[in-house]
């Protein structure tokens, strides 16, 4: 399975269409390109150029035959570009015309990637098609990944670390070596040290490393991309012990993942939270409000940073572009952990919520959960203007291994290859199966996929803050099925082999992410019309678990700092009234922080944490009953 180089040709005048298609694709086999097919597709309307570039995944560059005989027409073209950019922003667009009119038509419009006359062209198209073949060669670099595959090909003798020396002390033990035999030869001869100074030094952006992060950059269209090979969970650290000093206050989304949290106790900042807006009858959580936003601004106006989830677990989405003018109206910088959403630039349908796109100054992307890479592979994105790269690098240098792992590294150079290249095509496939399942599910009695009109019904800042929902997390309504959840998820699992992502007392999650099929859509649709039907071998139960109705407010005494790391002690639960707090709470599902560091421990907070206790549920922070609280 070759890469298909689609090249999509518009042009108005039919015979010239003809002979412009002709000529380019019988120059194809001058290039000898025996890595990529390459095809010329004819079009003779901008109308119909937009339906293909919707549909074909596989175009990878337009040219347009651009005739000004008006501006109106002019303008025709201009805003064709423009539509087309607005579906894929990463297709290059070439244009041909008049040479006496070139300069005013590369003055329309600023996507053009280049310009020939059309005369040219007819008589000589190699100048363009080896132009083109270039440019698509440049956005398939890795080259990190190219340049590590040339040198573990080169097996050169190991008298460095790792100590297996390319799986020898493995391969040779008669105790360890099927080990060595489940993995394969290419993960250890390709599992380096950093002594291999050629490929470069992940703290220092060297080398390939260096080149592979800028274009990554050049893909997610930001000033500078980073590399982290242990999870967004430190991206996330990393960026706030930058950003804050100690007692710099950050206004941050309580729902935010527990590394925000753990990244404001090792800055030493203040946080100020935003209320957590709770849905009981489905355990999920929505981003806050942006009048919570707005006041929270207003009342600090000393604050240095906003962050907030981009995409939550649910796939709620907030009109990012409206927080993040806010902010910058104010002087604050808006972080923002995007790390359900790493494909949020490369569809149109998700384009709008993006971090990115909106302008947010820092984004961490777990390329590892949704798109393609291996666990722990992480993006940070920076577009801030008052970037402090030297500090930067120090703090990354705290958190990061001097060994990392090159597979790692390799992984997320060649996953934004895969979004800049197919990432549309995947999406627009996703999507559209989505789609077909939302439509079986309409069938069924008691089980339904909850969108967009009942999160507008669950949520009453949904419309009014125009927020969105990322249809490829698939949060599914079992609230009337006559099964207790935990039995729901034991017979995906058990008896269909279902691993499901997520579930409440009353929904499941699914994710639908790059590596999503068809075929297992249908397996999972077909296991949910059984337990539908009640075609199952299940006991039905009456009894429903119930959380309470509000997450109640956080109330701190001290920097969560302090308490973190003062004098704790370990007591019980139901004695810890008015104590403060000294670690994280923090009950699972739905996994949201009930206590921080800090927090003043109330008897609402009590309750709560009695009512979801009696649910089985599981409390991290919470040691055979006992939590750590300072010491009076």
């Amino acid at each position: 399975m070759l890469p298909l180089l689609k090249i999509l040709l518009i042009e108005d005048d039919k015979p010239i269409l003809s002979e412009l298609t002709h000529n380019l694709s019988k120059t194809i086999d001058n290039f000898e390109r025996t890595d990529v097919t390459l095809e010329v597709i004819e079009c003779d309307t901008l109308a119909k150029g937009l339906d293909y570039i919707r549909d074909d995944g596989d175009i990878q560059a337009v040219i347009v035959s651009w005739q000004i005989r008006e501006n109106a027409i002019a303008n025709r073209y201009a805003q064709f570009i423009d539509e087309l950019k607005s579906i894929r922003l990463e297709l290059p667009v070439y244009v041909l015309g008049d040479d006496s009119k070139g300069l005013d038509i590369v003055n329309e419009s600023e996507y053009i990637e280049s310009f020939f006359f059309k005369d040219d062209v007819l008589s000589d198209p190699e100048s363009i098609l080896g132009y083109i073949i270039n440019d698509f060669d440049d956005r398939c670099e890795t080259p990190f990944w190219t340049a590590y595959k040339r040198y573990v090909a080169e097996s050169n003798d190991s008298w460095h670390t790792p100590g297996h020396s390319g799986g020898a002390s493995f391969r040779n033990s008669p105790y360890i070596r099927d080990f060595y035999q489940f993995y394969g030869r290419n993960v250890f001869v390709g599992d380096l040290s950093v002594s291999v100074d050629s490929l470069g030094s992940l703290s220092d952006s060297t080398n390939y490393i260096g080149r592979a992060q800028q274009a990554a950059a050049t893909t997610f269209e930001v000033k500078r991309t980073y590399f982290v090979t242990n999870g967004s969970s430190t991206s996330n650290k990393i960026i706030l012990q930058t950003l804050l000093r100690k007692g710099d206050k950050v206004i941050i989304d309580r729902n935010c993942h527990k590394s925000v949290h753990y990244g404001i106790l090792q800055s030493g900042s203040m946080p100020i939270y935003l209320s957590s807006i709770l849905n009981p009858k489905y355990g999920i959580f929505a981003p806050p409000s942006l009048a919570d936003m707005k006041l929270a601004i207003k009342q600090n106006p000393d604050a240095k940073l906003l962050v907030l989830t981009g995409c939550t677990y649910d796939g709620l989405l907030s009109d990012l572009k409206q927080v993040v003018d806010l902010a910058h109206a104010h002087n604050v910088k808006v972080f923002i952990d995007e790390a359900w959403f790493a494909y949020s630039l490369f569809h149109p349908q998700f384009r709008y919520y993006s971090a990115i796109n909106a302008g947010a100054d820092y984004v961490t992307h777990s390329a590892h959960k949704v798109v393609s890479a291996f666990s722990q592979a992480s993006y940070i994105h920076i577009n801030d203007p008052d970037f402090d790269e030297d500090f930067f690098r120090e703090i990354f240098s705290i958190y990061a291994s001097t060994s990392p792992k090159y597979q790692l590294i390799a992984s997320l150079d060649v996953c934004h290859k895969q979004l800049e290249m197919e990432g549309y095509k995947i999406l627009n496939s996703l999507l559209n199966h989505v789609a077909e399942f939302k439509q079986q599910m309409a069938t069924l009695n008691k089980i339904k996929v909850l969108d967009g009109k009942d999160f507008k019904h669950i949520f009453p800042h949904f419309e009014s803050d125009n927020m969105g929902h990322d249809p490829l997390k698939i949060l599914i309504d079992i609230s009337e099925l006559p099964y207790s959840h935990k039995d729901i998820h034991k017979y995906l699992l058990d008896e269909v082999g279902l691993e499901i992502e997520k579930y409440t007392h009353s929904t499941i999650l699914v994710l639908l992410t790059l590596g999503g099929t068809r075929s297992k859509i249908i397996r999972l649709y077909n296991a949910l019309k059984k337990l539908d039907s009640g075609r199952v071998k299940l006991t039905t139960s009456s009894r429903r678990s119930k959380i309470p109705d509000n997450l109640p407010p956080i109330e701190l005494a001290c920097l969560p700092n302090e308490a973190f790391f003062g004098a704790r002690e370990c007591i019980p639960i139901s004695e810890t009234e008015n104590r403060i707090c000294a670690g994280l709470v923090t009950p699972y599902p739905p996994g949201i922080p009930l206590l921080v560091p800090g927090q003043i421990i109330r008897r609402q907070q009590l309750d709560y944490l009695a009512a979801l206790t009696n649910q089985n549920l599981t409390i991290q922070g919470s040691f055979d009953g006992e939590i750590y609280v300072l010491k009076e």
